[in-house]
């Protein structure tokens, strides 16, 4: 074999590699690089159909809240309201369980969210969803969510549209960034 013929065959080996591991990872549907790592939240916002930006009572405009993707497909969250206090627990025990539960998103219970299970992500079309194995909240287990987001430097932004506990449409925005 000639040098030339073992390069054009070294080549196209490499273009081979390239084109498998691109299926692989369309296949798969592996998360985008910068998607991985710990997230810090910085804000979320609720936002009515008219443009108003209202509070949340289970949450708060400013909770604390880490979000983690892992390379091997995994995600965990939690947000968590200020002020939470053990003295809150016999009202927000009886308001618990009242909550009925949504399809487009977990349930706070208590000041709290949390739930971990797999992801996927549509680079297309900019939606991650979330998988969940297990959460705080019962009705909340299987579901799967999706959340629209794009990705600047170390700000990664989350968008969905849900309800509120009394059925009015609102869009959440999350802004996160990346724990270093």
């Amino acid at each position: 074999m000639t040098k030339k013929n073992i390069a054009t065959v070294l080549c196209l080996l490499l273009v081979l590699t390239c084109v498998a591991l691109r299926l692989t990872r369309i296949v798969r549907g592996d998360q985008p690089d910068q998607l991985i790592g710990s997230w810090s939240l910085v804000s979320r916002q609720t936002t009515l159909a008219d443009g108003k930006v209202v509070g949340d009572p289970g949450l708060s405009a400013v909770p604390k809240g880490i979000l983690i993707y892992d390379r091997s497909g995994h995600v965990a969250a939690q947000l968590s309201r200020p002020g939470r206090t053990v003295e809150i627990l016999a009202s927000e025990c009886a308001d618990a369980e009242k909550v009925k539960g949504t399809d487009d998103t977990a349930q706070t219970i208590l000041g709290y969210d949390a739930y971990f299970g797999t992801y996927t992500v549509d680079e297309k079309n900019g939606i991650v969803t979330h998988h969940l194995e297990a959460a705080i909240f019962p009705g909340d287990i299987g579901k799967s969510i999706a959340r629209h987001f794009s990705l600047s430097g170390d700000t990664l932004t989350i968008k969905f549209s849900t309800t509120t506990r009394d059925g009015t449409p609102v869009t959440r925005t999350l802004v996160w960034t990346r724990l270093k």
